[in-house]
């Protein structure tokens, strides 16, 4: 008898490696100590038991799936790859056409509500540049497109000056590129909120431009309104404002950028014309292309450094000590 009893716990302490009917058991004790083995095992019996029971159900949830997910993705999927693909391209480095006329515009961002970086206000408005009685520099761009679309920046360039994370956001005023790309000091200086340490004097990552106020307009075109008339068709389709809507510096061709300045001029006629600031500073006059022509400062021969720093002759001049938000 004692012989029996021994052999029957040997085979049965060896029975659960080997035999199927030990392994349930064995399951159920494993998942509290692996569960990613006791899922596999749970997913591949729920498999089998679906099979074995019958085969047209798998079929049945799997066509409406697999009809279901193309349908979106053919419709969706043109729409948003293709319209940022025409961006603005100047036909050659001058960014200039055979008459002289600048071929691409840009649109530049910055955050006119404080906000501190490192214990330093970052904020700066179009009203901030129209203090400045120097040329502003554009630092703290620490995007590599928005550095190559200052790159490509050209002496006398018109942008737009962009309120960013404002109430509301939007196209606030025209600003001239007086001086191209050079290399962004601030990007060496410890202190400056946007340091970069990866960026070596001998190899500089980052550059600036140098820009001074044109014109304020009396409204905002808004983000919003901008949006309306860049859906499919519209006048806007496919502005890269819209379409990369994270970048701090971009392109605007020269349809977009009449169509802007045609939606100010609407906002300055809805705020009134009787005002004494519009004989001295049209906006039409400032900067709206019209037949291919700047007309910016041609009336007056001052330009946008004679509109920031009339009545500054012989006062010491200084840059803005705001640093500009980080783009």
């Amino acid at each position: 008898m004692a012989g029996t009893r021994k052999s029957t716990r040997a085979t049965a302490s060896q029975a659960p490696k080997y035999a199927d009917g030990a392994s349930d058991t064995s399951e159920f004790d494993q998942p509290k100590a692996n569960g990613k083995k006791t899922t596999r095992r749970k997913r591949a019996r729920e498999d089998e038991a679906e099979d074995n029971e019958s085969s047209p159900k798998p079929n049945k949830q799997a066509k409406p799936s697999k009809a279901a997910k193309p349908t979106p993705k053919a419709a969706v999927a043109p729409t948003t790859k293709r319209t940022p693909k025409p961006l603005p391209t100047p036909s050659n480095p001058s960014n200039r056409d055979a008459d002289g006329n600048q071929e691409v515009f840009w649109l530049l961002k910055a955050e006119p509500l404080p906000r501190y970086e490192n214990g330093i206000n970052v904020a700066f408005s179009i009203d901030d540049l129209a203090a400045c009685t120097v040329p502003e520099p554009w630092s703290g761009v620490r995007n590599p497109q928005a550095r190559n679309n200052m790159q490509a920046m050209r002496n006398g360039d018109l942008a737009f000056f962009y309120h960013s994370n404002a109430k509301p956001s939007g196209v606030v005023g025209v600003m001239k590129v007086v001086e191209e790309a050079k290399v962004d000091e601030t990007a060496f200086d410890k202190k400056d909120p946007y340091y970069d340490a990866k960026s070596e004097k001998e190899k500089p990552k980052w550059y600036c431009v140098g820009v001074e106020f044109v014109s304020k307009f009396k409204g905002v075109v808004d983000l919003h309104q901008i949006k309306g008339h860049a859906e499919k068709g519209g006048k806007l389709e496919g502005m890269q404002l819209v379409t990369n809507s994270r970048l701090s510096v971009s392109r605007v061709s020269k349809e977009e950028w009449n169509f802007i300045m045609e939606l100010a001029e609407e906002l300055d006629e809805e705020k009134g014309e009787n005002d004494n600031t519009d004989d001295q500073d049209p906006v039409e006059s400032k900067a709206r292309v019209t037949e291919g022509k700047h007309t910016i400062g041609e009336d007056n021969g001052a330009g946008a450094q004679g509109t920031a720093g009339e009545g500054l002759e012989g006062e010491e001049k200084k840059p803005s000590k705001r640093k500009k938000t980080k783009r």
